[in-house]
């Protein structure tokens, strides 16, 4: 256990280097998350819709 202690230490003052985008990234990015969750909130935005109207 105590070399298990000693390596999650070790591993947690390990800065890494910031991930420098490139020109389209933040576009991608941004059409990646619309299409992930553009689905559900079409279905949650019909469900509201549906229960509504009775």
């Amino acid at each position: 256990m105590d070399w298990l202690k000693e390596k999650n230490d070790s591993e947690l003052d390990i800065e890494e280097e910031p991930i420098e985008l490139e020109k389209n990234d933040m576009l991608a990015l941004f059409l990646s998350a619309f299409l992930v969750f553009s689905p559900f909130l079409l279905v949650l935005i019909g469900i509201l819709i549906w229960s509504y109207s009775f």
